[in-house]
């Protein structure tokens, strides 16, 4: 996917991603569970974690404590960055809330950092 978005930005062409979150995992710390991770336990949607995921997954942790924002607004910010429009999934009006991400900008910096792993 990362090769695909040099493409398509050099040749004008909108990315539009499903699951900008990763079903979740960015939105939380790396050891939190969730009512939806919990109910992929032992079925065939279970996957496990790479090292470089677990790693960004908490380099997004930290940068959003360093912004005093939540992990997703890191992560959408990021996003945001990168593609068109997320396709995002919100639970509740906090979420979508949440999900407006226009003031939270990332330096060059950060997004390499976010980007290493």
């Amino acid at each position: 996917e990362r090769e695909m978005h040099a493409y398509c930005n050099h040749n004008g062409i909108g990315v539009i991603p499903w699951a900008p979150l990763a079903s979740g995992f960015l939105a939380r710390p790396l050891n939190a569970t969730s009512v939806r991770s919990d109910s992929f336990m032992g079925t065939p949607f279970f996957k496990e974690l790479s090292a470089a995921k677990k790693e960004i997954i908490t380099r997004v942790e930290e940068l959003a404590k360093k912004k005093g924002v939540k992990m997703g607004q890191v992560a959408l910010a990021w996003s945001a960055t990168k593609v068109s429009s997320p396709i995002v999934g919100v639970s509740s009006v906090q979420r979508l809330k949440e999900a407006v991400t226009t003031d939270i900008i990332l330096s060059e910096e950060e997004i390499k950092y976010l980007e290493e792993p």
